[in-house]
């Protein structure tokens, strides 16, 4: 497993903060889009010819459908806009056109005034970069933003095709790293970002790892995770995450140990031969 600064570095979700009198109902006049096309729920616009085979749209409705499976969240039929642009360079200009107010980031998922709007350009890792902004939006549509660890720590989850989402995310090396050196990240202490700006390399690592522990290491953790989602959609108040952990797993720190270290040895032992 090759080290990596994860995708999410370069990509942002930002909800309500921006101003804007974008409408993708029009086109600004230098920019026209070449294909609109929907998929479900989402409406794909781009600036560029994209095929009806693109692997991409077909990605779009499966990683929906397994956001939802996995973590019990009702399907919607709000709409999430997908904005593609053929380059890099375009992309920076429409975005500083619109929102002049963001970071620069390879991706963005904007949440403004009901509108869901994901905005990327083409490159070879594109899916990446879609995988990662569309589940903040399947996440937050219905909602006010989830705590920024759980958002990104999912959306990391995610990100990587679905065959790599148990063992072959990138960060597994970099946590049993950590592990080695006896190293647990504090979910009570990932429960305290409050912004972006505090989100590094360490903290997407951290948010991952939780997300992932929680998902996969019991029947009773995820069922935790999945309750947590449920009251956040009805604005409910509900204990911290770390608190309910820290009563139910009271050797949560071994079992975070052990559940990643069986991990890196399940995918050592099937690894592909050279």
């Amino acid at each position: 497993m090759r080290r990596r600064t994860t995708n999410a570095m370069l990509s942002l979700a930002i909800w309500a903060s921006a101003s804007t009198n974008c409408d993708l109902r029009s086109t600004e006049p230098t920019t026209q889009w070449v294909t609109q096309r929907q998929v479900g729920r989402f409406h794909i616009h781009s600036d560029f010819e994209l095929s009806s085979n693109e692997p991409l749209l077909g990605e779009l409705g499966n990683i929906a459908g397994e956001v939802s499976r996995l973590l019990a969240i009702p399907t919607a039929d709000q709409p999430i806009h997908v904005v593609l642009f053929a380059s890099s360079k375009e992309y920076s200009r429409y975005i500083k056109n619109y929102f002049p107010t963001v970071p620069d980031r390879r991706a963005l998922f904007i949440q403004h005034r009901g509108l869901g709007m994901l905005f990327a350009h083409w490159h070879s890792d594109v899916r990446t970069d879609i995988r990662h902004e569309v589940v903040h939006g399947l996440l937050n549509d219905q909602s006010s933003p989830l705590p920024l660890w759980l958002d990104e720590g999912l959306a990391e989850y995610f990100e990587v095709p679905e065959a790599s989402r148990l063992s072959g995310n990138p960060h597994l090396a970099q946590v049993i790293e950590g592990l080695d050196r006896d190293y647990v990240p504090s979910l009570s202490d990932l429960e305290q970002l409050g912004t972006i700006e505090q989100l590094g390399t360490n903290q997407y690592r951290d948010s991952w790892a939780w997300a992932h522990f929680l998902l996969h290491r019991k029947p009773q953790t995820r069922q935790h995770l999945v309750q947590q989602l449920a009251m956040h959609r009805k604005n409910q108040e509900t204990l911290p995450l770390s608190r309910i952990i820290a009563i139910e797993l009271p050797n949560w720190r071994a079992e975070f140990a052990e559940h990643f270290r069986s991990l890196n040895n399940s995918a050592i032992v099937n690894k592909p031969a050279p």
